[in-house]
């Protein structure tokens, strides 16, 4: 029955038929529950993707009010010059476009015993210049009755770092606002706040324009204050709901789960819930049916499309296998086996029949293409390695500009370490002596991250360097440096540093400390916090005249510096390690200096369970050995 080469072309058609039918239809299958599942990946990644994107503005203002904040402190306790005050929350702002505008308040008779209003504001003006808030200017603003000032006074009590205040409507604009605020201490006596004001106008105009299918509805609340911010659910008034109770949601519950469906009034929802980092919440329910309609319509079309194209596939088949085709298919072999051996110059010339010709024309096309992207692809490549090289030129630099060869004298010892936050970071320390018996030390952080932080970082290190080593007293030294460091200003970047010079015989200290953290003292078998004078950060004023402290170092004592990537390092739930980690990681164990930094490395690492660092860790510790 099958002798002949027709009757096996028609068997062999027959055959292939049915096989592709039955190949079509589980690829078509398996298409459908892969669409599903990418249907539901996007939607999760393009709604999470709008969520890390809120998180990281944040992230941003709460260190714009943190920076502001100890900027307040500078201006409190350094003489509460107006100009000065002014200067650094203009400047803060300019770092920060996000945020509507900043500014330091203060308690009642706190900066002037007879002056019961004292603050200071910069906004955002219509032309994107910085101006300053009238009212606080002329003290007319009593800001004391305002609820964002009470909330953001109650959380600092309390004992929080930073505080958000519930969403609301600014009497003044008329726009939905919110406002983050940070504590001003002085001797850990709070005084006053620093505070940033966001628009979420924009944010929830965008949150409300959120919909995956024609269906699905938003709501964007307050789980912790429960109270609803807006909602696109139908038959809601999104006016009346706003502040209202979460229990006015008939729909919502504690018990809602992201990604596991629910039924309100007949529908099937599948919710898709992203906690912010500031307590709101953002849930986006979508309709199953909606959901997966695309993909059914697709599986239809797929289907009807594949089955087609079997159907002309197998025809077309049947007419070329009825031909004598031998030859053609000869010379394509040939080509192919050229092809895989490299061969991408000769192209492949045949005419008929036209369904192989057409298949040497794709091939020369293959052929033409396979160069282009080898050509793109040495490229790209190139571009690469030269961009690698680059980073990998910037990161020797300033692993270069760091010393590492640490002095083994009789007098003292020193170990230092640096781990950036990215390859190249804006900490620095530094330790070299001035004569032959004071020992200099540095210990700094840039007010950035990146090449040029890491750039800004040599010129002050170098300008420090070269100015105590020059012979100048201390103070001279630093306001020199700092004169320097202005003249060559680098986009608002400015220096927090702690620069100390060490008396080899006497064990005195000598310092300035320019807006840097305070450092520890280990004088027994604990480490406890210097109480320092604090100046003015490096760079940000021409001019200024900074003063220097003492305190002393008897044997065997230890002198910890550190920049406040240590105490900021941060969990996934933006908790940081702070001081009193740090004084329980020192005291654990009497360990040698470098195994000291070790021990405080291992602290934070197992303190922040895997988060990004999100600045630069830098140490140092030196111990003073009194001669006899």
């Amino acid at each position: 029955m099958l002798n002949s080469i027709n009757s096996r072309i028609i068997g062999l058609t027959i055959a292939l038929l049915f096989t592709l039918g039955i190949v079509v239809t589980s690829f078509a299958t398996l298409a459908f529950y892969h669409d599903k599942e990418l249907i539901v990946a996007g939607n999760n990644a393009s709604i999470a993707a709008f969520e890390r994107q809120i998180n990281t503005d944040i992230a941003e203002l709460e260190k714009n009010a943190l920076d502001l904040s100890v900027m307040g402190e500078v201006y409190f306790q350094k003489g509460k010059q107006l100009d000065v005050g002014e200067y650094f929350t203009q400047e803060i702002l300019h770092n920060y476009p996000n945020s509507m505008g900043n500014g330091i308040y203060f308690k009642p008779y706190k900066v002037h015993a007879d002056q019961r209003i004292s603050c200071i504001h910069a906004v955002w003006e219509e032309n994107r210049e910085i101006g300053l808030l009238p009212s606080c200017q002329n003290s007319t603003f009593d800001y004391f009755g305002q609820h964002w000032y009470t909330e953001i006074i109650e959380d600092l009590n309390a004992g929080q770092h930073v505080s958000w205040v519930k969403p609301y409507r600014s009497t003044q604009l008329g726009i939905l606002m919110t406002t983050v605020g940070a504590g001003i201490y002085d001797q850990n006596q709070l005084v006053g706040m620093a505070t940033v004001d966001w628009e979420i106008g924009t944010i929830l105009k965008a949150i409300l324009q959120i919909k995956p299918t024609p269906n699905s509805f938003v709501l964007f609340a307050d789980k912790v204050n429960n109270y609803v911010i807006a909602t696109t659910e139908p038959g809601i008034d999104n006016n009346l709901i706003m502040g209202q109770s979460l229990d006015n949601i008939k729909w919502y519950s504690d018990q809602l789960k992201d990604g596991v469906s629910f039924d309100y009034q007949g529908v099937t929802y599948i919710p898709y819930i992203k906690q912010l980092n500031n307590g709101l919440f953002l849930i986006v329910n979508v309709p199953l049916f909606e959901l997966f309609h695309n993909a059914v319509h697709h599986l239809s079309v797929l289907l009807s499309v594949l089955l087609i194209c079997t159907l002309v596939i197998v025809s077309l088949l049947y007419i070329v296998l009825r031909r004598n085709i031998n030859q053609p298919i000869s010379t394509l072999t040939e080509i192919a086996r050229r092809i895989s051996q490299g061969d991408l110059d000769k192209d492949i010339q045949l005419d008929k029949p036209s369904e192989l010709a057409q298949l040497a024309s794709a091939f020369n096309k293959m052929k033409t293409d396979i160069k282009t992207q080898m050509i793109e692809l040495a490229r790209i490549s190139n571009e690469k390695e030269k961009m690698a090289s680059e980073l990998a030129i910037a990161k020797n630099i300033q692993a270069s500009a760091l010393p590492t060869d640490f002095p083994q004298d009789n007098r003292f010892e020193v170990f230092a370490s640096m781990t950036p936050a990215r390859s190249v970071g804006g900490d620095f320390y530094d330790f070299f002596p001035i004569d032959e018996n004071h020992y200099a030390f540095v210990m700094a952080d840039v007010s950035g991250k990146g090449i040029t932080a890491a750039l800004y970082m040599m010129s002050a290190k170098t300008a420090i360097k070269n100015m105590l080593q020059a012979g100048y007293p201390l103070e001279e030294a630093i306001n020199r440096a700092n004169d320097s460091l202005c003249d060559n200003h680098a986009g608002g970047m400015f220096v927090t540093a702690f620069i100390g010079v060490l008396d080899l015989k006497t064990g005195q200290v000598q310092y300035i400390n320019a807006g840097h953290c305070a450092p520890l003292v280990k004088k027994q078998t604990v480490y406890e916090e210097v109480n320092t004078n604090l100046n003015l950060v490096l760079g940000a004023l021409p001019e200024h005249q900074y003063t220097s402290g003492s305190f002393m170092l008897e044997d065997n004592n230890r002198l910890f510096l550190y920049t406040d990537g240590v105490t900021e390092a941060q969990t996934k739930t933006m908790k940081m390690f702070g001081t009193e980690r740090l004084q329980n990681a020192l005291n654990k164990k009497n360990l040698s200096l470098a195994a000291t930094l070790e021990q405080v490395h291992k602290s934070i690492k197992a303190f922040i369970k895997g988060a990004p660092q999100f600045d630069d860790i830098t140490m140092m510790v030196i111990e003073f050995h009194q001669q006899k």
